[in-house]
């Protein structure tokens, strides 16, 4: 089984895994019968390399360790800072916000500009040949508009963001859509980050939930296919990752046009975000204080950086 989409970024693997895309294809390119431009490969800039000529500098390098002239997309992978430590405190963090470990010239009120300048490296990257397209990853609609008033290139190819029935993003998926700007969904099983406390207050994993299963059962899928299918069958693009040919195939299968989910799933689905947040919202005594603790908890990648809600210019 080949695959023919490559999804990776700069710090993936601690900065091993485009090296070892490189290698294998390098290998699969050793056959006659398959051509460069037959492989769609995206990688993704990393934040400690904001800014014009980091940017270059971050893109130059992925190429390297890809072994390749260009790639067909380029994302820029976060929209917030780099940090000066990964040892963060969370008491210096309540005290001096979330910025407070930012690198130096990645301050709350330069991340716009900054933003801006990778921007216009990757413009000029694509006007080399060194893209095909550019996108992002982890926009909010506010990111989005702030892009928008200063690029040459709009709208961004992709934005690839966190997509499951607890974490639709419905205004943000809107907003793409009507701006013709491609949902791409990672984490479309629940995402990797979280603990069995989260997963216990939303109301377990989502291959596991009674409505996934039912579902599943009813037309004779796995959990994972339903929730693939559930994503795909919304026009987003499905980016699932496994070792296991097994599960390759069945990833395959999920996204094929032979079944759907009906009205009834749809609903179905949709009601496990409704149940996350009656679940969330036990604990709280105000509204706002709810609507912050449930879309914490809907979070389920990024947990672990103290502006994983991207609630920030």
């Amino acid at each position: 089984m080949l695959h023919r989409l490559i999804d990776t970024a700069f710090i993936y693997g601690g900065e091993q895994t485009e090296k070892e895309v490189g290698r294998a294809l390098t290998t699969a390119m050793s056959n006659p019968n398959l051509s460069r431009k037959e492989i769609f490969i995206t990688t993704k800039q990393w934040r400690a390399y904001h800014g014009y000529e980091e940017t270059l500098k971050c893109l130059d390098l992925s190429l390297k360790r890809l072994k390749l002239d260009y790639v067909d997309l380029y994302l820029i992978h976060w929209p917030g800072p780099a940090y000066s430590t990964m040892a963060r405190r969370k008491d210096v963090i309540e005290k001096d916000g979330a910025f407070a470990y930012a690198k130096d010239g990645h301050e709350a009120h330069n991340m716009q500009a900054l933003r801006s300048e990778t921007w216009r490296a990757m413009e000029d990257a694509v006007y080399s040949g060194k893209c095909r397209a550019i996108g992002v990853s982890n926009f909010t609609v506010r990111h989005l508009e702030a892009l928008k008033s200063t690029a040459r290139i709009w709208p961004p190819a992709v934005n690839q963001i966190e997509l499951h029935p607890y974490n639709p993003q419905t205004e943000l998926v809107d907003y793409c859509k009507e701006h013709n700007i491609v949902v791409q969904a990672y984490a479309s099983l629940g995402g990797q980050d979280c603990g069995k406390k989260r997963w216990n207050v939303l109301g377990g994993r989502l291959v596991e939930r009674s409505e996934t299963l039912e579902i599943a059962k009813k037309h004779g899928k796995t959990p994972a296919q339903v929730l693939l299918k559930w994503s795909s069958q919304q026009g987003f693009v499905v980016i699932p990752k496994s070792t296991n040919v097994d599960h390759l195939k069945e990833n395959f299968e999920a996204v094929a046009e032979s079944w759907s989910l009906d009205d009834e799933d749809m609903t179905l689905l949709a009601s496990i975000n409704k149940s996350s947040a009656e679940n969330g919202s036990s604990s709280v005594d105000n509204d706002t204080e709810e609507d912050e603790v449930i879309n914490d908890q809907r979070r389920l990648c990024w947990v672990r950086d103290p502006l994983k809600m991207l609630d920030f210019d």
